[in-house]
């Protein structure tokens, strides 16, 4: 993969992590947290989803589970295993990150780990 593409695959991911982001901080800044004493918008990722489970219940697990693989999708780029699916190791297809830039799986492996096959997880 070109590093014209991965400069392109990392705009998409911190522009759907920024958004989904600031979603949460919203939510969580409207139901009025004054009284915790820390700010949604100076939290780390997994204290945000911790404090958003918490407070705004079971309706944030969609976005939650976005911003979890776009967080991981960030962070193996900065590792340079951007690209490789976390199971088997195999370069993932670039026009399915294409389509995807926060995939984390090959398809095989996909269905493997839908199917509850952890197995071979890292």
């Amino acid at each position: 993969m070109s590093e014209q593409q991965l400069s392109g695959w990392r705009r998409r991911l911190e522009a759907d992590w920024t958004q989904i982001r600031q979603q949460l901080i919203a939510e969580l800044e409207a139901a009025r947290l004054d009284d915790i004493g820390v700010s949604p918008a100076q939290c780390e990722v997994e204290s945000l989803v911790a404090m958003a489970r918490t407070v705004l219940g079971p309706g944030v697990e969609a976005p939650i589970a976005r911003l979890l693989h776009l967080d991981a999708a960030l962070c193996q780029m900065d590792l340079g295993l951007y690209g490789l699916c976390s199971d088997c190791e195999e370069p993932l297809n670039p026009i399915e990150l294409d389509n995807d830039p926060a995939m984390q799986r090959c398809p095989r492996c996909e269905a493997r780990y839908r199917k509850g096959d952890h197995t071979r997880e890292l």
